[in-house]
């Protein structure tokens, strides 16, 4: 699981910043002992990337995750990532409860 919201948080990065989205085979899972730093550089170049928007940025068309022509935003790219974001914390923190109560 954590794999995967490191590939598609690297890709949503990717594309707020103007850049070529990374294949999934182009992310790697660092494994478990880097996995918390990984995420943590991920959390850090999100927070400067949102900083550095403004409001044309947040207006303009986004490709991801949607098909290029659906007329989003990067704004609602945005609030899908953290929406996403905050789904993912509370899926790992049911888990850890699971394994905690077994």
């Amino acid at each position: 699981m954590t794999w995967h919201i490191g590939w598609w948080w690297s890709v949503a990065l990717d594309h707020a910043q103007g850049r070529a989205p990374r294949e999934r085979d182009a992310v790697a899972w660092p494994g478990p002992e880097a996995a918390v730093g990984w995420l943590r550089g991920l959390h850090d170049e999100w927070a400067a990337v949102l900083d550095r928007l403004t409001d044309a940025d947040l207006a303009a068309p986004a490709p991801f995750p949607w098909p290029a022509d659906a007329g989003m935003t990067v704004a609602q790219m945005l609030g899908w990532a953290n929406a996403e974001l905050m789904k993912n914390v509370t899926e790992l923190g049911q888990l850890r409860l699971l394994r905690a109560a077994h």
